[in-house]
């Protein structure tokens, strides 16, 4: 007894020296942070995705299942319901969190982000408060000061402990910051609310020690938080494109007619008349015109608002998909938020701050150097991206930036083929005024570079005049041919080698650091035959869109081509057949990321489930109201399951419509254009939140191998 009072004397001296490890061993004490996604503004929220690791994780001493992130996914967001094999079953067998679940887990967190998501700009604040166990801490978001940690007895040793009371005792690491001292129950955490955090991780994280019942001392001496900087960039592909994080729903009996010279006279009388787009097939049991119509709060108050009313088109507005960034349709379901989250998940010493700027039709000319025009909303601009991303980065945001740069990039008409070289000047931060720098860069670009959407609506249209009335929207060409994307891919690698000095110059990044994603390919059934043996499959919304066999055959030619370049501007050692003479030369020397390629080999647009490929194909259908049964068919709207598990990766028009029902703004919502703007323009021919998951899960490859290096 003599001896342990000696010992909890002697502890008590190395305590105020420094907290020298003392009798216990670390593995003794176990520490994680505290709500380490700092995205999210509430713990709660990362909350819900910590649960759901643990659950679907398994033993912890196993290896990391390799496809985690798409377990998480699916225990995240599969229905509540019993039978969810139709959206009709699973309405019919509903649990009690079936409204919760059906409308996916980011409807859930979207309220409470660091993310001003109806700023003017929208954009990532400065400083962003979030909720901690133990009250509110404004936090600059780029470089925290602090973190929140919690540390407890391992398993073993609270057994030991008992139900007694431990006397915990901390303090920095470095300086000379006071002792903290605090008196609780053995089987209660203690929570260090504010640990210091700093680049050097020499004067980061504090030392932790902590007296048992018994008098024996365990001692933690580096609760030392792994901080990490990941930026995002690039297109739809990144941004999480058609799937919204919070869908739209539809209502179970109204319906939207899309023709305004058929509403009622008081309707028509306000609108100049539109002659019809498309007709009504002879014979058809429905009318194209009609289609599901958003659930709006009128129908909630059991009254019926005028159509031409204020508080109708006000109520159609609330009803509309919300966006974390409705500008660049950029959600969290968005492969680089899986990353960040997954990355936390799997080591809870570490916290991620995550500036995601991806934006849904970036290119490497408009999107990362120069603004582009919004997705929707107002303003209708997006700032460039190199700009957003040094703004935030920069202490003294855009004054700071000093130092210029040029860079000479092709550019052309988005369906036009004559090249032009200008020089583009950018405005840099500093080295010595950075706050911190990227330990990582997540991008997806290159595919808007070559013309991803004229060649979709080419495969999809039979002709340009179908697009005709959404080219006058849009206000440029947005179907071309795979001829005129091969003279826009003869200028990629110029572009790609202008990013890889971009984030040189910019941001100080090592090429190596750069993770870059490959496209999934999009044109394969469930054969893994090319799609267009049933060409309206998905694409029922508008009559005018189909896929044609052979205009997939061609643009998949291309696709095969560009895949090679993306290869061979990656690092020519890729392949033995890359061209001579790039401007990247021997390759930008980014990771490109195409392992997840084989995934996607059966599971393209038109892909069914090969288990039920003739009651899946159904259920592809819009659903419409039948004129002989007035009831929806093949299912109803209001049942629509945005986020259930789909065998096909990728989201047809039909799916964009119910998923995020785009309208163009400036326009009637009733106008003929709408359907098939909706249905282009909501996401169609995009990665499903459940692909974003299984894209995650390959980046991860990579991007673990790169911190296990900088550990290192």
């Amino acid at each position: 007894m003599r001896w342990r009072l000696l010992l909890s004397a002697f502890a008590l001296v190395t305590l105020g020296a420094g907290f020298a490890v003392g009798p216990g061993h670390a593995a003794d004490l176990v520490w994680e942070v505290e709500s380490p996604f700092r995205f999210f503004k509430s713990a709660n929220s990362y909350a819900l995705h910590a649960k759901a690791f643990s659950e679907v994780r398994g033993n912890p001493a196993a290896p990391l299942p390799a496809d985690i992130v798409w377990r998480l996914e699916r225990r995240l967001n599969d229905p509540d319901c019993k039978d969810a094999t139709t959206p009709t079953s699973c309405a019919a067998t509903a649990r009690a969190h079936y409204e919760q679940s059906r409308l996916g887990w980011a409807a859930q967190t979207i309220g409470v982000v660091c993310y001003e998501s109806a700023g003017n700009p929208r954009r990532y604040p400065a400083q962003c408060e979030r909720k901690y166990s133990w009250g509110l801490a404004k936090e600059d978001y780029i470089l925290p000061a602090a973190h929140t940690v919690s540390i407890g007895l391992s398993p073993e040793r609270l057994a030991a402990a008992g139900a007694g009371e431990c006397m915990w005792s901390w303090r920095p690491r470095a300086g000379s910051g006071r002792i903290e001292s605090r008196k609780q129950s053995c089987k209660t955490k203690l929570t260090v609310a504010r640990v210091p955090y700093a680049l050097d991780r020499a004067i980061s994280g504090v030392t932790v020690s902590v007296k048992l019942p018994d008098g024996s001392e365990l001692n933690e001496p580096e609760v030392v938080v792994e901080d990490l900087l990941i930026a995002a960039l690039g297109d739809s592909f990144a941004s999480g494109e058609s799937n919204p994080d919070r869908p739209v729903t539809f209502s179970a009996s109204r319906e939207m007619l899309y023709d305004p010279s058929l509403l009622r006279e008081d309707v028509a009388a306000r609108q100049k008349k539109v002659e019809p787009v498309y007709s009504i097939a002879s014979g058809s049991d429905t009318d194209p015109r009609v289609l599901p119509r958003r659930r709006i709060e009128d129908e909630d108050k059991d009254i019926i608002y005028k159509l031409t009313s204020r508080e109708f088109l006000a109520a159609f507005e609330r009803g509309s998909a919300r966006w974390l960034s409705a500008d660049c349709h950029r959600s969290q379901y968005g492969y680089p938020f899986r990353v960040g989250l997954q990355l936390t998940l799997e080591n809870r010493h570490r916290s991620v701050t995550l500036v995601s700027l991806a934006c849904s039709g970036a290119e490497v000319t408009e999107g990362l150097f120069l603004g582009m025009k919004a997705r929707e909303g107002k303003p209708d601009t997006v700032h460039a991206q190199f700009d957003q991303l040094s703004d935030l980065i920069c202490r003294g945001g855009a004054a700071a930036r000093t130092r210029s740069a040029s860079y000479m990039l092709p550019f052309y008409q988005p369906g036009g083929t004559a090249l032009e070289q200008r020089q583009v000047t950018q405005r840099w931060c500093p080295p010595e005024q950075r706050k911190r720098p990227l330990d990582l860069v997540l991008m997806s670009i290159g595919g808007n570079d070559v013309g991803f959407g004229g060649l979709a609506a080419y495969a999809m249209t039979e002709r340009a005049s179908d697009l005709a009335p959404i080219v006058g929207l849009v206000g440029q060409e947005i179907r071309y041919s795979p001829a005129t994307a091969r003279v826009y891919l003869g200028a990629l690698d110029r572009r790609m080698q202008a990013v890889k000095l971009a984030l040189r110059d910019g941001f100080g990044v090592e090429p190596a650091r750069v993770v870059q994603n490959a496209y999934e390919p999009i044109q394969y059934d469930e054969t893994g035959a090319l799609c267009g043996a049933m060409p309206t499959l998905g694409m029922d919304v508008h009559p005018k869109l189909m896929l044609s066999r052979q205009r997939v055959a061609e643009t998949a030619d291309f696709l095969r081509d560009f895949m090679m370049r993306l290869e061979c501007t990656s690092s020519v050692s890729r392949r033995a057949d890359c061209p001579a003479g790039l401007a990247t030369g021997a390759g930008t020397g980014f990771r490109l990321v195409t392992e997840h390629i084989a995934k996607f080999a059966k599971r393209g647009i038109c892909a069914r489930d090969p288990a039920r490929a003739l009651s899946d194909g159904i259920m592809m259908g819009m659903p419409r109201k039948s004129r002989s049964s007035d009831e929806f068919t093949p299912y109803s709207p209001a049942a629509a399951l945005p986020y259930a598990h789909y065998w096909r990766l990728f989201r047809t028009p039909n799916d964009g419509f119910l998923t995020a029902n785009t309208h163009r703004e400036g326009i009637s919502p009733f106008d003929i254009l709408q359907p098939s703007y909706a249905g282009l323009y909501s996401g169609a021919v995009h990665p499903s939140a459940e692909a974003h998951a299984i894209v995650a899960d390959h980046v991860l490859l990579h991007v673990r191998a790169i911190l296990d290096r900088k550990t290192k």
